[in-house]
């Protein structure tokens, strides 16, 4: 969160202090390099890499880690704090539409000397929310990706989830695909909280989502929480470090709060022509993260 400056003596440079209020963020960047510094001149050496072996690379290509990322843009509100590209208003025909292109893409990935004929180490369903799709839109994309690629050696398959959307035959149907990592995302258990930073589901949801996950037997089970969400207090804060503990989860992600560019907070900010976002100060978020950690 620092700077650095120019002091008042030629060739010496100074740090600010760290900064304390949330401001806007930066913009957030999902592809490296960005898409925006990509140019039809350097096609053909991507398309060389990929033609390429892995043996070329490393004297012993089963060492060599072989990790998929699938994006799936859709969600059933989005999240004031969001910045990712995501969809709300997509119909079954759209979500079909956006399944056979990724599966379009994904063969012809699989097509390549680079991708092809490898087994997939770790495999990471990411959104979005994974968990939007309908059984069976979730049967025809894994289908059609282990047909590609099979995934019986993956060491890990993680699969993001928001509580709302999840019932039995969803969860049944998540674990008999393979998935071995369901990721929660909880966020906070306070109903207001919730709603006021724009999640969709509530406090009764994640107690019923996670205790039928675990009577499944998922072998990994991840919660999110962020630290500093709009209204949130300490002892909110305390409360929820409290629950998550309780419910004894296999690991525990915690986020702090930042106002990237293109969240809606930030177009609030930016009307209201306020600088510093209603969330709580990054030494606030620190000390909880800190507390959540000891804890």
């Amino acid at each position: 969160m620092s700077t650095i400056s120019a002091s008042t003596q030629p060739g010496v440079k100074t740090t600010p202090p760290l900064q304390k209020e949330t401001t806007v963020g930066n913009y957030f960047v999902s592809h490296f390099p960005p898409f925006s510094f990509w140019k039809p001149e350097l096609v053909p050496e991507v398309k060389a890499a990929l033609d390429r072996a892995p043996s070329t690379l490393n004297s012993q290509p089963s060492t060599v880690p072989l990790g998929l990322y699938v994006h799936i843009p859709f969600c059933r509100k989005r999240c004031h704090f969001c910045y990712f590209k995501v969809y709300t208003d997509k119909n079954s025909a759209a979500i079909r539409n956006y399944l056979d292109a990724l599966l379009r893409e994904f063969s012809l990935y699989a097509g390549k000397p680079f991708v092809g004929g490898r087994r997939a180490n770790f495999i990471y369903f990411g959104g979005g929310t994974p968990s939007y799709l309908s059984v069976d839109q979730l049967r025809y994309l894994t289908d059609g990706m282990k047909a590609l690629l099979p995934w019986d050696e993956a060491e890990e398959v993680a699969f993001e989830a928001e509580p709302g959307t999840l019932n039995d035959q969803k969860l049944k149907a998540i674990r008999e695909m393979g998935v071995t990592r369901l990721s929660l995302g909880v966020e906070n258990f306070d109903d207001h909280i919730l709603e006021i930073n724009g999640r969709a589901h509530h406090s009764k949801e994640i107690a019923r989502a996670y205790a039928y996950s675990r009577e499944i037997g998922f072998p990994q089970i991840n919660i999110d929480l962020i630290a500093g969400m709009v209204e949130e207090t300490e002892a909110n804060w305390r409360e929820c470090v409290r629950k998550t503990i309780e419910l004894s989860p296999d690991s525990v992600t915690i986020y702090e709060m930042e106002i990237p560019f293109n969240t809606t907070i930030y177009q609030q900010m930016k009307a209201e022509g306020k600088l510093v976002a209603p969330v709580a100060d990054w030494d606030t978020k620190r000390q909880w993260v800190s507390y959540a950690f000891s804890e």
